[in-house]
C-alpha cells in the first residue's frame, strides 16, 4: 500500500450554544477546524484532524510541507513517517503549528492502519482498559459568574462527573461549586494568566471550593521553574501539558517536577504514537495523565481511542458547546456523561462531505 495524496481542508463551523444563559460564553477560536485526508492506492482513506488555530495556515503547511514527504510511502510505517515529518521540518519550528500539522497527518495514518487490519485503533494501542469512557464537561469562558454556574449545573444534570471552568475569578469558582454541589468534581483552567506568586495566592483562595486541579496557572506557560514553585506551595494539584509538544517536551515537564498531572493533546503534541510515549513516561514517573481535547472532529475520535487504552485514566475532556453542524459521524457527544467506542476498524468514523463542502474556507 502506498500514499497517493494528502489533503488538508480548513473549515469554519460556528458553535451552537445549548443554554440561553451561555450566550456570553461564545469562543470564536473554537470555530476553526482542519480536516486531514490521506489517500492510498488501495482505496483506503485515512481521516485525521490538526489542531484548529489558524486553520488556513495549518492546512497550507500540511499540503505544501508534509505532503511531498509522504507521497509514495507505506502509510503503515507510522514511526518512520513521523520521524520523516518531524526531522524534515526542523527549520519551521519544533512546537506549535508544525506539530499540530504533523499530529493531524499521524492520526490519519493510524486510521489507515486500523482499516487495513480490520481493527479499531484502541486495540492497536494495546487494547481496552475500560468498558467505557467518562467524559468531563469543559466549558467555554463566560463574562458573568452566574452564566458559568448555570451552565455547569446543567452539565452536572446531564451526567458529567466533572466540570472544568475557563474562568480567572474566584466568584465564578464559588458560584459554580454551589451550583453543582459537593458530588461533582470541579477543575479550573486559566490558560496561563498569572505570575507564580499570583498563582499561589489564587490557588489558596480556591482551596475551600474543592478544586480537583488547577490547570496552566503560570505565564509564560513554559516557565517550568515557576510552575514547580506554584506546585510546591499549592494544596491544589497542578496540571499542564496541552501546550507542550512531543515526548521530548514532556521530559522537561517531568524532570522539573513541575506538575502533578500531565495533559497531552493527541492532535497537538505529535499524534497517537507520541502520546503513547508520553504515557510511558508518565508511568515511569508515577504521574497521572488525563488528555486534553477541546475540539470536535476526528481528533475527538482519536483521543477516545487513546483514552480507552490508557491504564492511568478513563476520563476525557469534551467541549460542551456543540457545533451548528457536525462534520463527523458518530460525533462522540457523550450520553449520560459517558462515551462508548464501537469495534469498527480504524477510528470508526465517517466524514460528512456535504458539511465539509459547505464550511470549507479555502475556496
Amino acid at each position: 500500500m502506498k500514499i497517493t495524496d494528502v489533503q488538508a481542508i480548513p473549515l469554519s463551523i460556528p458553535q451552537r450554544m445549548k443554554f440561553a444563559a451561555t450566550t456570553t460564553g461564545l469562543n470564536p477560536e473554537s470555530d476553526g477546524h482542519v480536516l486531514v485526508k490521506v489517500f492510498t492506492d488501495e482505496g483506503v482513506v485515512g481521516i485525521g484532524e490538526a489542531f484548529r488555530l489558524t486553520p488556513r495556515a495549518v492546512a497550507t503547511f500540511i499540503n505544501e510541507a508534509l505532503r511531498p514527504r509522504l507521497i509514495g510511502a507505506d502509510p503503515t510505517r507510522i514511526e518512520t513517517l513521523w520521524r520523516r515529518m518531524y526531522l524534515g521540518t526542523f527549520r519551521y519550528g519544533r512546537k506549535g503549528m508544525v506539530l499540530n500539522a504533523i499530529s493531524g497527518v499521524e492520526v490519519a495514518l493510524w486510521d489507515i492502519l486500523g482499516k487495513s487490519c480490520g481493527m479499531p485503533v484502541y486495540k492497536l494501542l494495546g487494547g481496552a482498559c475500560w468498558e467505557r469512557i467518562r467524559a468531563y464537561a469543559s466549558l467555554p469562558p463566560y463574562e458573568r459568574p452566574q452564566d458559568a454556574a448555570a451552565d455547569a449545573a446543567a452539565m452536572a444534570g446531564e451526567g458529567y462527573h466533572l466540570v472544568k471552568l475557563h474562568q480567572t475569578d474566584i466568584e465564578s469558582v464559588a458560584q459554580t461549586r454551589r451550583a453543582i454541589g459537593p458530588d461533582v468534581d470541579l477543575a479550573v483552567d486559566v490558560n496561563g494568566c498569572w505570575t507564580p506568586r499570583e498563582a499561589i495566592a489564587m490557588a489558596r483562595r480556591m482551596e475551600e471550593h474543592g478544586v480537583r486541579w488547577l490547570e496552566e496557572p503560570v505565564r509564560p506557560m513554559d516557565d517550568y521553574d515557576g510552575l514547580r514553585f506554584v506546585r510546591e506551595h499549592s494544596n491544589i494539584p497542578i496540571a499542564a501539558g496541552e501546550n507542550e509538544y512531543t515526548h521530548f517536551g514532556f521530559k522537561s515537564l517531568l524532570e522539573k517536577d513541575a506538575v502533578d498531572m500531565l495533559q497531552p493533546d493527541v492532535i497537538k503534541a505529535g499524534g497517537l504514537l507520541c502520546c503513547r510515549k508520553i504515557l510511558g513516561m508518565a508511568e515511569a514517573w508515577n504521574t497521572p495523565l488525563i488528555t486534553h481535547s477541546f475540539y470536535y472532529g476526528p481528533g475527538v475520535a482519536a483521543t477516545a481511542h487513546f483514552v480507552m487504552a490508557n491504564p492511568l485514566s478513563d476520563e476525557m475532556e469534551i467541549n460542551t458547546a456543540p457545533l451548528e453542524q457536525d462534520f463527523i459521524h458518530p460525533s462522540f457527544r457523550p450520553v449520560g456523561g459517558k462515551i462508548e467506542l464501537s469495534d469498527r476498524p480504524g477510528l470508526g468514523i465517517e466524514v460528512d462531505d456535504d458539511v465539509v463542502a459547505h464550511h470549507r474556507i479555502d475556496r
